[in-house]
């Protein structure tokens, strides 16, 4: 089952319209899948495979402040030890 479809299911039972700001998003948004190597609309992605992508998005994200921080470190340490130079002189 789509996003698209699950949308249209909650609209019926809600009795109402989806927000328009889901429906924006749904429809201009998209998910690089690695497997087709190709984009996919977020309307057209299945609940399982969509909830499988926030979990490697946010693995990812989680890699990269990682080593983010392994950077800012290394630049701390840097300028202690310009620092430390400085005042040697």
């Amino acid at each position: 089952m789509t996003l698209n479809e699950i949308i249209e299911i909650q609209a019926t039972i809600d009795k109402r319209k989806p927000a328009k700001d889901t429906i924006e998003v749904l429809n201009n948004q998209y998910y690089y899948s690695k497997s087709k190597g190709l984009n996919i609309k977020l309307a057209d992605m299945h609940i399982d495979h969509f909830l499988r992508a926030i979990k490697i998005s946010n693995k990812d994200r989680k890699l990269i402040d990682i080593e983010t921080q392994e950077i800012i470190n290394q630049q701390k340490k840097t300028l202690r030890n310009i620092k430390r130079l400085l005042n040697e002189q």
